[in-house]
């Protein structure tokens, strides 16, 4: 079902998507998981994300895609994150469309509000029980022509359950810290010995991600020698 959506009814979108599914024309990215298209029509945009997959992937994909709904439900009005419309037919996900570039195309400086804000946006996010889990991912983070941090993709983003849900609550938390450390890595571009005292609070490794160093470290250093030439 489609909210605040009124210059299209949900059976024309859910037919525009139909229609341009299996065609690359409108499409924004594609995956095994699903498919995103840019309805861009009557000088309206929208992200639309749509669900793929076999007769067994697909329900799993789908039910994906209304988790992410639900997330969006959760961080409803906040600034930082774009509107969602809702769900046309029960199967698609229908989202604003934000113009703007990722960070990875245009860097915000060190000292400009965009972290600031971000890092606003993050806590407010905490706060509502949402917490992304992957923020690393540069095309997550997007700006805007007025530098205005939007966050966007929570296909694997964790709700906080409250109550004896040890496992999810565990998940929060480690999700959190990942956001915190995903926002600290960004606005340093990585380089953390110029971590300041005001921002060393928010930036701890996790266990996973020392783990993961340590992984990568030997598989750098041990197997990529001996298989050179």
């Amino acid at each position: 079902m489609l909210e605040n959506l009124q210059f299209i009814s949900e059976t024309e979108l859910t037919r525009w998507v139909r229609e341009h599914l299996d065609t690359g024309a409108k499409a924004l990215s594609a995956g095994y998981q699903g498919k995103t298209l840019l309805f861009d029509e009557q000088g309206h945009k929208l992200v639309i994300k749509a669900a793929l997959g076999n007769f067994l992937t697909r329900p799993i994909n789908r039910a994906l895609l209304r988790h992410e709904y639900r997330v969006y439900q959760q961080l409803q009005g906040m600034d930082a994150i774009p509107i969602c419309y809702g769900m046309a037919n029960n199967e698609f996900l229908v989202i604003e469309f934000i113009d703007g570039q990722t960070i990875r195309q245009r860097q915000p400086d060190i000292n400009s509000e965009y972290f600031e804000k971000l890092l606003c946006a993050i806590k407010e996010m905490h706060h509502r029980q949402v917490a992304h889990f992957d923020l690393k991912r540069s095309e997550n983070l997007l700006i805007t022509q007025n530098d205005m941090p939007k966050i966007i993709d929570f296909g694997v983003s964790v709700i906080y359950k409250p109550g004896f849900h040890w496992i999810n609550q565990y998940l929060f938390k480690l999700a959190s810290q990942f956001d915190f450390n995903a926002w600290a890595r960004h606005k340093y571009q990585k380089k953390m010995d110029l971590l300041s005292q005001q921002d060393k609070p928010y930036y701890r490794k996790t266990a996973i991600e020392l783990l993961s160093k340590k992984i990568k470290r030997f598989y750098k250093d041990k197997i990529l020698k001996k298989i050179k030439f």
